[in-house]
């Protein structure tokens, strides 16, 4: 899992925190309406649950700044754990208020002792205050300011990530929805999109160049013509055009759901885009927003979203190329040795090594005759050649030459 990067303190916040730090906001949002209750059983219920936010939150911030190395943060109790924060140089306000929170918290919930929903409310305002100048101690922002999508990398799919979650707090469903969807689009769908293809006329020849500028590979080989775009493509949406199997197999490989993303794909109105930077197209049934513009739907589709962005970025950051730091030393060539037109050989004389040329060996090819193996190698004549303005080697080769046991 990769460090997050945060932008206001301009320091990598470990990957711990983020979760970690989530995880209590989650639990704080679900505490607030229950700590708000002027029922003492549901009020009872919001001071258990925000004590475990409040936990949540000391021990993110304590392994943030490195306790954990030095200390073992899991036998601390909760005042312990307030008592670290202060040693590590971060203030806690309304200290005393949380330890009488976390003793009500332990008469309630193992002793069934309810508590008055006055104080309670008393003790959330006390952790929400708490919870602010940690958070902006350590972090440089409140817990509020922490998006579930700054799990991911710096991308475009993460600010639309982020912006469907500011979306969501403000209660605009719809809106949160096709921001999700314009991220699943930017990371799978646009491969599908054939709107390069609607001038392409396949009884035309047509470079392989002039063809990769088209896009749109993943698509079905039937739909990447004029003729059917003509006749299908009715609304912009329309140009994205899936190949079911080539997208389930893609999901396999990066570890993904197939029906989680699917899922996506059926929950979230659909979007199109011509090129990056181009305005928005989105299509949607009438009874949409209706059933499905709702904060569990958002809710749903964000989760998901981001852990399937997650996982692709996972996916591409476990790539590793091969090292090429230290320049590869060639072992001297000598005048008049062959040059084969293949690793063979048997296979034609392209070239015999001469003055007046420069040399570079490429690969360590093995032979067709598994007992033989070449230098892959091209050799560039010093002669420069008249028939262009801008000059270069009159000659060019390239082939294979032997390595000879001598010269190993």
């Amino acid at each position: 899992m990769p460090l997050i990067f945060n932008a206001l303190t301009s320091h990598l916040m470990k990957d711990t925190t983020v979760h970690s730090l989530i995880i209590a906001r989650t639990l704080l949002e679900r505490s607030a309406s229950l700590c708000a209750s002027d029922d003492r059983y549901l009020a009872s219920a919001g001071l258990v649950i925000l004590q475990d936010a409040l936990e949540g939150v000391f021990y993110a911030l304590l392994i943030e700044n490195g306790v954990d190395e030095a200390k073992n943060l899991e036998r601390k109790s909760f005042d312990d754990l307030i008592g670290e924060l202060k040693s590590a140089g971060i203030p806690v306000p309304k200290s005393g208020t949380l330890k009488a929170l976390n003793k009500q918290r332990v008469l309630t919930k193992h002793y069934a002792q309810v508590a008055e929903p006055t104080t309670v409310r008393v003790y959330f305002e006390a952790a929400r205050i708490a919870i602010d100048a940690t958070c902006k101690n350590v972090l440089g922002r409140s817990l509020q300011d922490l998006f579930i999508a700054d799990l991911l990398a710096e991308s475009e799919s993460k600010d639309y990530l982020k912006s469907a979650e500011l979306a969501i707090a403000k209660c605009l469903f719809l809106d949160a929805l096709i921001e999700i969807r314009k991220a699943i689009f930017v990371e799978f769908e646009q491969e599908y999109s054939v709107y390069g293809w609607q001038d392409y006329d396949p009884q035309k020849k047509e470079g392989l160049v002039a063809s990769a500028f088209r896009g749109g590979w993943r698509a079905p080989a039937w739909a990447r013509n004029k003729d059917w775009i003509e006749n299908y493509v009715k609304v912009p949406t329309d140009y994205i055009q899936i190949d079911q199997q080539d997208l389930r197999l893609q999901a396999m490989e990066l570890g993904i759901h197939t029906v989680e993303l699917q899922n996506l794909q059926r929950l979230t109105p659909v979007v199109f885009r011509t090129v990056k930077n181009a305005g928005w197209s989105v299509t949607y049934d009438a009874s949409f927003p209706g059933n499905n513009a709702s904060e569990s739907n958002a809710k749903y589709c964000l989760d998901r979203a981001v852990w399937i962005v997650l996982k692709k970025q996972e996916h591409a950051g476990a790539r590793r190329e091969p090292s090429q730091d230290v320049p590869f030393d060639p072992p001297p060539i000598y005048i008049d040795n062959v040059i084969f037109e293949s690793p063979s050989s048997q296979s034609k004389h392209v070239h015999v090594v001469s003055t007046g040329f420069t040399y570079t060996i490429h690969r360590i090819v093995g032979g067709f005759n598994p007992a033989e193996i070449f230098y892959e190698i091209s050799a560039t004549s010093d002669e420069q050649s008249e028939k262009t303005l801008l000059g270069g080697s009159k000659y060019h080769f390239k082939g294979y030459l032997l390595q000879l046991p001598e010269r190993n």
